[in-house]
């Protein structure tokens, strides 16, 4: 399948959870070995009608919002490839991310201050949905938690300057 051609890079959510402890999954395994890259999701792990809507919006170079339940946002990527189906003719289920350039961040973006952000409601898609995996967030919420990751973060301004930088294609 070709690859689709688009101008503007999409943002999304994407959540990892502990909470089942069948498919444990921390964003910390893959920013402590990005080299591997990897492939995100599956039919075992993805089983959400609007992500997998979401999926099959995603395209190679969008950027990911690594976020751990109940703990924040982790980090950022960006996708290696376009959402598919894992399984030929089944959902959108599954995408790579690509190894580098990547951010870990070393102070989280908890939750509750994502929430108080300028427009959460309307910005970040997550806020209205009750289940899911993987949403959509608005340029401009991007843009705003762009500067709390920055605020919190200020050693690493310059590594998330040139992350954003990147031309990830």
């Amino acid at each position: 399948m070709p690859a689709k051609s688009r101008q503007t890079i999409n943002y999304w959510w994407i959540t990892a959870s502990e909470r089942n402890p069948k498919r444990r999954w921390r964003w910390q395994y893959f920013f402590d070995d990005p080299e591997q890259g990897y492939n995100w999701g599956g039919p075992k792990w993805i089983k959400s009608r609007a992500s997998f809507a979401r999926i099959e919006d995603m395209c190679k170079g969008d950027i990911i919002v690594a976020y751990q339940a109940e703990e924040g946002v982790q980090g950022l990527a960006y996708l290696a490839s376009d959402g598919y189906q894992y399984i030929e003719d089944g959902n959108y289920d599954t995408f790579d991310l690509k190894s580098r350039p990547t951010i870990w961040l070393d102070e989280p973006i908890p939750l509750r201050i994502i929430r108080g952000l300028p427009n959460a409601k309307r910005d970040f898609e997550f806020l209205r949905m009750l289940r899911g995996t993987v949403f959509r967030i608005h340029p401009k919420g991007f843009s705003e938690l762009l500067k709390v990751v920055r605020a919190l973060n200020p050693i690493q301004r310059k590594a998330i300057s040139k992350f954003m930088g990147r031309n990830a294609a």
